[in-house]
C-alpha cells in the first residue's frame, strides 16, 4: 500500500499560501495570495485572521455538497495571515465531500482527485482527473493541466477508494500550509526531486499482470489467472475491484472481472476463428482509465 497522509510538496515557486483541512468525510483547501510591500491593497476590505479562521474550520454547506466553491470574505486582506511578512488576500476555499452529490462513477476506485486553480488564483470545483481525460488519454500531469488551463494545488491519490484522510494528499506549495482542526503534515518533498515527466502519480497505483504463460487451443478456451501488482514496489496489491476487459481478437466471454479480497482473479479467452500462431491481446482496464495491464495470450 502507498503512503497515506498530507504531503507538502514544497519549493515549487508559487506566490500562494495554503489553508487545509482533511478529515475522513472531506478533504478542503483554502487559497490565499500572499501579499509583498509593492502589492496595492488600498481598495480591498480587511478581516483579522482569527475571523476567517473561524469560517474556515467550519466547512461550507450548500446543502447539497456538490463541490461548489465557497467564495464568501473573498478577496479580503488578512494582514496578520499566519506565515506571511505582510499578509494574504483570500481567494476563497474548494472542498470534497465523501457524502456530497456527484456522479454515479465520479469517485470510485483508482481516482485522482484534484482541486485546482483557474483564472486570478481562485480555487475550482474537485474534479476526478482520469474520469475528465480518459476520452483522450491524457495522463500526463503537465499535459492535463496545459489543456484544462489550470494550476494544481492539492492532490489526492486515491487508487483505493478510501476515507480521505487514509489516501495519499500532495499540496504543492512554498511553505507548509495553516493547518485546520487538527490536520496534520505526514511528510515533505522538495519539489526539484520529483521528475518532471508528468508521470509521478503513476508510482502510487497498480497494475494488473498474468500469474503464469497461457495459450489457448485453436476453437477452444483458456482461464487466464492476474493478479494485481503495486507499481512502486511489485507487491500484491489486496483488493477486490471490477475491471473492464477488451481484446484485439478472439472472444471474452465475459467483459467484467472482479478480483477477489486478495486482489486475484481469473477471466476465460475463447481462440474461435483464429488459427495457430495467432495472438489474443487482452487489454486490461479500470473504469476511467486505460491499460492498467496488458496480457498476450498465444494460440496453438
Amino acid at each position: 500500500m502507498i503512503e497515506t497522509g498530507l504531503f507538502s510538496i514544497y519549493n515549487c515557486g508559487v506566490p500562494l499560501h495554503y489553508a487545509v483541512d482533511i478529515k475522513p468525510g472531506y478533504a478542503g483547501l483554502a487559497v490565499f495570495e500572499v501579499v509583498t510591500q509593492s502589492t496595492r491593497t488600498d481598495e480591498l476590505g480587511a478581516m483579522p485572521w482569527a475571523d476567517l479562521r473561524t469560517h474556515l474550520e467550519t466547512p461550507p454547506s450548500f446543502g447539497n455538497n456538490a463541490g461548489f466553491v465557497d467564495l464568501a470574505y473573498d478577496e479580503v486582506l488578512i494582514s496578520d495571515l499566519p506565515g506571511t511578512a505582510h499578509g494574504g488576500i483570500y481567494k476563497g476555499r474548494s472542498y470534497i465531500f465523501e457524502n456530497g452529490m456527484r456522479g454515479v462513477d465520479e469517485l470510485v476506485d483508482y481516482s485522482l482527485i484534484d482541486i485546482a486553480l483557474g483564472h486570478n488564483r481562485k480555487p475550482l470545483p474537485w474534479r476526478n482527473r482520469f474520469a475528465q481525460s480518459a476520452r483522450e488519454k491524457v495522463d500526463l500531469s503537465f499535459r492535463h493541466r496545459a489543456r484544462a488551463q489550470i494550476a494544481n494545488a492539492l492532490v489526492l491519490f486515491m487508487p483505493v477508494k478510501a476515507a480521505f484522510d487514509q489516501v495519499r494528499i500532495e499540496l504543492l506549495c512554498d511553505q507548509d500550509p495553516i493547518l485546520l482542526n487538527g490536520t496534520a503534515i505526514t511528510g515533505r518533498v522538495d519539489n526539484a526531486s520529483i521528475p518532471k515527466d508528468g508521470q509521478w502519480f503513476k508510482q502510487f497505483y497498480f497494475h494488473a499482470v498474468a500469474t503464469e504463460k497461457i495459450t489457448v487451443p485453436v476453437g477452444g478456451r483458456a482461464n487466464v489467472p492476474i493478479a494485481l501488482k503495486w507499481n512502486g514496489n511489485g507487491a500484491s496489491c489486496v483488493h477486490a475491484l471490477t475491471l473492464k476487459l477488451e481484446s484485439d481478437a478472439g472472444y471474452l466471454p465475459k467483459r467484467r472481472l472482479t478480483t477477489d479480497a486478495s486482489g486475484t482473479g481469473i477471466f476465460g479467452v475463447d481462440a474461435l476463428g483464429l488459427a495457430a500462431g495467432d495472438q489474443i491481446a487482452v487489454k486490461i482496464n479500470t473504469e476511467h482509465y486505460s491499460a492498467i495491464g496488458k496480457i498476450v495470450v498465444e494460440v496453438v
